[in-house]
Formats: structure tokens, sequence, C-alpha cells
């Protein structure tokens, strides 16, 4: 009897570590995922990396951003702010652009690490900066979006809202959207920072939206989780989930991906929110998915990375990490990066199923 309970016992750990699909077809095979090598930061690794020729790039909790070899792992160089940087870095023509809770956002020479401008905010800047043509959008806990000069960082315009913006700006179509703790979504016309319209959400929010055809998506703490007209900011649909949404959507192929407290992930059909699957992890999911090669990726706070089939929910492949994965994954070229609170970017070389 005691060996029974033991097998049972076993048999249901198991199938908890393996998480639970809900409306999914049975498990895909397996993807060519491998490990390739680990960079070790100096502390927790919470920014989405980004990569760019043969270089990845992260902030990590040692208030720093660091440049690492995309093939080996090795440090290039590393930048020193002065407060944590969870800001995901955005790449582009030489620079890279980033933000530290020291309130400054960052542009340096991509090669380098050298400083080519600084800006200051009046708190936080944790979201990722959004670049569109030549300039830079910024949110700050400060409550300001702020338009600024990509080339030497000029302020263009600023609009302030009542609350502090945790997530990063997100555009489209010229209009720059933030989601803003005041409880309202904003959308700015791009050029000018005049307000467009705002969308009352009746509580916080506290991810970056998500844009796409038409639409910009966006979820609250209280557990609800919306979709607008981009133009208008008339609501089109409301999903209701039974935990706080702190990650960020991904919207991709008439479907938005998105994490919650409570473990679930969730595919919602982007025309009218109804659940085309939703799977259960270990623990909270707050990292953004991200979606590639008919998978979807994402980070759990029970360590692991995992990879479901984008159509159905199925799990594809899964990885531990020592430490919760509160950012999003990126997937660039053949390679797949992940950071980690273990203090550790994880990097996988991607092939073909």
């Amino acid at each position: 009897m005691k060996r029974m309970r033991a097998l049972i016992s076993a048999l249901a750990l198991a199938l908890l570590l393996l998480g639970s699909t809900t409306n999914a077809a049975p498990a895909t095979p397996t993807p060519q995922i491998a490990f390739a090598w680990a960079y070790a930061a100096g502390d927790y690794v919470r920014s989405t990396p980004a990569a760019s020729g043969n270089v990845v790039y992260l902030g990590a909790d040692d208030n720093a951003l660091h440049a690492v070899n995309a093939d080996t792992g090795e440090r290039i160089w590393r930048y020193e702010t002065g407060d944590n940087v969870t800001s995901s870095p955005v790449v582009a023509s030489g620079v890279v652009y980033f933000g530290s809770w020291d309130g400054n956002v960052y542009a340096l020479d991509a090669a380098q690490g050298k400083l080519r401008w600084r800006y200051a905010t009046g708190g936080w800047v944790t979201g990722a900066p959004r670049l569109a043509g030549e300039v830079l959008f910024v949110t700050s806990y400060d409550g300001y979006v702020y338009a600024l000069k990509a080339g030497d960082g000029t302020l263009l315009w600023r609009y302030r809202t009542a609350g502090p913006i945790e997530g990063g700006p997100a555009w489209g179509e010229n209009v720059v959207f933030a989601a803003s703790g005041d409880g309202y979504l904003y959308a700015l016309d791009a050029a000018r920072g005049t307000l467009r319209w705002r969308y009352w959400a009746a509580g916080p929010l506290m991810s970056t939206p998500a844009v796409a055809a038409g639409s910009v998506f966006a979820g609250l703490l209280d557990g609800q989780f919306l979709a607008l007209d981009a133009v208008t900011g008339r609501l089109l649909w409301t999903f209701r989930g039974d935990a706080a949404f702190e990650s960020s959507p991904a919207a991709a192929g008439g479907a938005v991906y998105v994490g919650a407290d409570d473990g679930q992930v969730y595919a919602l059909d982007a025309r009218d929110g109804h659940t085309l699957w939703q799977y259960r992890a270990g623990s909270l999911v707050r990292s953004a998915p991200a979606v590639s090669n008919a998978l979807v990726f994402f980070g759990s706070d029970d360590g692991y990375l995992y990879a479901l089939d984008v159509k159905t929910g199925a799990p594809a492949w899964r990885y531990r990490t020592a430490g919760a994965i509160a950012a999003g994954p990126a997937v660039a070229g053949n390679k797949l990066y992940v950071g980690s609170t273990d203090r550790r970017l994880h990097a996988f070389a991607l092939g073909s199923k």
C-alpha cells in the first residue's frame, strides 16, 4: 500500500511539473532545441535580451547592461548604471538603447559600450524603449511618456499621465500607446504627443500593450484582458481571467498570447477574445510570450522555459533554470535566449522539427 501511494504521489508530482493543457491536442513532436551556453551576470537577469549580428545584449540587477558573444557566451563589454537594468534593450544602426532604475535612458555604442548620450527622467525606467524611425519613445515611473531624438537624446515632447508607467510604450500607425497605473490606456499622436484618446480600464495596468491588425491589447491586475480599437479606443471585447495579468501580451497570426499570475497561459482569438487554448505552468507567468516557428515560448516563476505548439497549446519542450523567469524570452536567427533570477542568460540553438 505504501509503495502504491508513493507511485501515485510521484505520478501526481510529475503531472504538476509537466503542466496541463485545456482544449489542446496531444503533445507535438519534440523540436530540436539544444542548450548552447549560459552567461553569468552579477545578479538577477530580468530583462528580455536583444540580439544584433553576433552580439546579444541584456540588462541585469547588477546595475549593468552586458554585451555577450552570441556564439560563445563570452562577455564583450559591460556598462554600469546607477541601479537595476530590467528594461529590455533595443538595438539599431550600431546603437543600443535602454533604461535604468536610476531614472536615465541610455544610448551606447553597440560595438564598444561607450556612452553616446543619456537622458534623465523623473523615475525608474523599467520598460523597454520603442524605436520608430528617428524617434525613441520611453515611459517612466514618473508617469510621463517621452519622445526623444534617437541621434542625440533631445526631448521632442512629453506627455504626463496620472500614474506610474511600468511597461514600455507600444507603437502602431503613428500612434504611441502606454498603459498607466492610473487605470487608463493612452493613445498619443506620435509626432506631437497630443492625446488621441484614453480608455478607462477601471484598474491599474502594469505591462506593455500589444498592437496588431488595428487593435491594441492590454491586461489588468484585476484579471481583465481588453481589446480596443487602435484608432478610436472603442472597446472590442473583454476576457476575464482568474488572476492578475502582469505578462505583456504577444499578438501573432490572428491570436493573442498572455500569461497570468495563476500560472495560466492563454491563447485568445484576436477578433472576439474567445479562448483557443490555455495551458497551466507550475507557477506565475509574468514572462512575455515570444512566438517563433510554430512555437510560443515563455518562462514561469517555477524556473522553467516552456515551448508550446502555437496552434494547440500542446507542450513541445521545456528547460529548467535555477531561478524564476520573469522576463520574456527572445528568438533571434537560430538562437533562443532567456534570462533567469539564477543570474544567468541561457542560450539555445534552434533547429527544425
